[in-house]
């Protein structure tokens, strides 16, 4: 079944199904041939052929389940076994990192190879011919959407657990000795790891009851006007906790930058490099 949050395409009206059981038929007469067409057409690109990569036993059987299922829902009309297989294709690419324009590929490719067959049975009967084309088009178009539905929706999965397992790598804060912390920053900064970051080290000032901290800036490629106003909160933000914030690794260029964008720094207390600021904070925990 599938979930509340993934809604599956209606499935084919009567009118579309004559369509779809010509196809059908080719599909299986020629399905040898149309993959192996397929796959020699991708081979030249890498990412899609990452697609044939499993073994040839894994291979043959999920053939041989993807056949059945395309059967049994056109047949059948058991069309929700097959939207799911398509859901989980999706998936699957996302996982091996396949680009979106090559699982794109895939499906055009079979298009590619079987039309000229459709060509061929029903030249002679050009409604009939276009009906199954038209069903061909229709149901790949079908797979491709929700291909591409579950690839973003797991390709966002993948990065919200990426984000979140980064944030659990982030550097913590640390006690450099008695009311003395140091916060290292390191990488990019965006409003929510800023403001993940502004909560751990007014929690640990708390903690520790420290008097002092220093938030060293050395490993941040961009310290932009977000960046220093959040720096700016902070300070103001622990100065009501009752410590003090030395903030250290901010570059003359990058200090010039900021002031010529208006930045106020006036408030913050700020030496050039990471010694220099353990030294005044040893100064100010004295």
């Amino acid at each position: 079944m599938a979930s509340a949050d993934r809604v599956n395409p209606p499935d084919p009206g009567p009118g579309e199904l004559r369509g779809l059981r010509d196809f059908l038929e080719i599909y299986e007469a020629h399905f040898d041939e149309a993959m192996s067409r397929s796959m020699s057409m991708l081979a030249a690109d890498a990412p899609a052929g990452q697609v044939g990569s499993a073994g040839p036993v894994e291979e043959e059987v999920k053939t041989q389940e993807n056949r059945l299922l395309i059967r049994h829902a056109i047949l059948d009309g058991e069309w929700e076994p097959y939207w799911n297989d398509m859901r989980s294709m999706g998936a699957t690419f996302a996982r091996m990192g396949l680009m979106f324009p090559a699982w794109v590929k895939i499906v055009n490719a079979l298009h590619t190879v079987l039309a000229p067959h459709l060509l061929k049975a029903h030249r002679e009967d050009p409604d009939r011919l276009v009906a199954a084309m038209e069903a061909m088009t229709g149901l790949m178009d079908r797979a491709i959407a929700l291909i591409g539905d579950e690839y973003l929706r797991t390709k966002e999965e993948t990065i919200g657990e990426q984000r979140d397992a980064l944030r659990e790598l982030w550097t913590p804060v640390l006690q450099v000795r008695e009311r003395m912390l140091l916060l290292p920053i390191i990488g990019m900064v965006d409003s929510q790891r800023a403001q993940q970051l502004t909560e751990d080290l007014l929690r640990a000032i708390r903690d520790n009851r420290a008097r002092v901290a220093v938030v060293d800036i050395t490993g941040v490629p961009v310290v932009d006007t977000r960046v220093a106003n959040h720096l700016i909160q902070t300070v103001e933000a622990a100065r009501l906790m009752g410590a003090e914030v030395i903030v250290t690794g901010l570059s003359a260029e990058v200090a010039q930058a900021l002031v010529a964008l208006g930045v106020e720094l006036g408030k913050v207390n700020t030496i050039g490099d990471l010694r220099g600021g353990l030294e005044e904070a040893e100064r100010l925990a004295a």
